[in-house]
């Protein structure tokens, strides 16, 4: 198999370079810079591409079994690398938090890729991929779910330029929720406060999670929301231009080890009936390389189904949840 990374001298991009060296597989990096990428430890197959030239990228995504983007902010610069993988019959992940770019591709991009017979995966994340993993079989634990909620909890966790841009994107729209069939603007305010596992109550925010795109596929529910422990608004309201430009390309390898994160998901049936199950780790950057390379070298086997799949309708849950577990992302169902 031969997978690409696309952005891959940037922060999470040479995370997902190294996961792929370290799993041996044929990995082949783009960007901008051949200096840059030929100077990556284990480089040996680096190719210069351009978004505003679109032919480079489909020449050098032609022979590819899946491309990785790590090119952020995606909703600005994610469009041509989409049409570009579509065009070459290459699978396409993403490492994006974007809702609104998740939810265009699976409506603009995926009846293209399912007639093409390329499969799309957005928000292959730490958040993307468990959230959707999770919901959908606490969701499966229950008839006639009334409410599904999918809650972030980050502690103490640095943040990349690529996200800073990224979260800039977020915060510019209303978030976006499932109701009653279709999906609404919701406000960006606080929200009930959220009782997580080992963290106790935390206080919580809308968010415009990407898993709820994925989530509103497969798992039956009149209402589908997110929140997140970090008011993201306030959060990016100082973060301009010379803010990002002056920040670190990302967090420390000492930062990194000590953030954690914690995804749980509630569901509520329209008798009162609960059920819970939360996806836990820490190094939010490395676990997001570490899923994409998994759901990656997955779809790079091509037997998913094409056009934009969630992942859990890509992939066994229980199955790819248990492949997380010896890099110390752990999982469980029950309150």
């Amino acid at each position: 198999m031969k997978a690409a990374v696309l952005g891959a001298t940037g922060f999470t991009g040479r995370l997902v370079a190294a996961e792929l060296f370290r799993r041996d597989v044929d990995a082949v990096l783009l960007g901008r810079d051949e200096k840059a990428l030929s100077a990556m430890d284990g480089a040996r197959d680096v190719r210069v591409v351009s978004l505003v030239d679109p032919s480079s990228l489909v020449g050098a995504l032609r022979g590819c079994d899946v491309v990785i983007s790590c090119v952020a902010p995606f909703t600005l610069l994610g469009g041509p690398i989409v049409e570009a993988a579509i065009a070459a019959s290459c699978n396409y992940v993403d490492v994006t938090g974007e809702q609104r770019w998740v939810r265009r591709v699976y409506d603009e991009f995926g009846p293209r890729a399912a007639a093409a017979g390329v499969t799309l995966m957005s928000a292959a994340t730490d958040d993307g991929v468990p959230g959707d993993l999770v919901a959908g079989l606490v969701a499966k634990r229950l008839v006639d779910v009334d409410t599904l909620r999918v809650h972030h909890g980050m502690f103490d966790a640095g943040i990349s330029r690529g996200t800073m841009l990224s979260f800039g994107h977020m915060a510019a729209s209303p978030p976006l929720a499932w109701h009653d069939g279709e999906w609404r603007e919701t406000d960006s305010g606080a929200r009930e406060a959220v009782d997580f596992p080992h963290d106790g109550e935390q206080p919580s925010w809308a968010l415009p999670g990407p898993e709820l795109i994925m989530l509103q596929r497969h798992a039956a529910a009149r209402t589908i929301e997110a929140t997140m422990n970090v008011d993201l608004v306030a959060a990016v309201s100082s973060l301009d231009d010379d803010v990002i430009a002056a920040a670190p390309a990302g967090p420390s390898d000492e930062e990194r080890s000590a953030s954690r994160f914690t995804i749980l998901a509630e569901a509520r049936a329209s008798d009162g009936t609960t059920a819970r199950g939360h996806v836990s780790g820490s190094d939010p950057y490395g676990s997001t390389a570490l899923i994409a390379v998994e759901a990656a070298t997955r779809l790079g086997a091509r037997g998913a189904p094409v056009g934009a799949v969630p992942p859990s309708l890509a992939f066994e849950p229980v199955e790819f949840l248990d492949a997380l577990t010896p890099f110390g992302i752990k999982w469980q169902l029950g309150n």
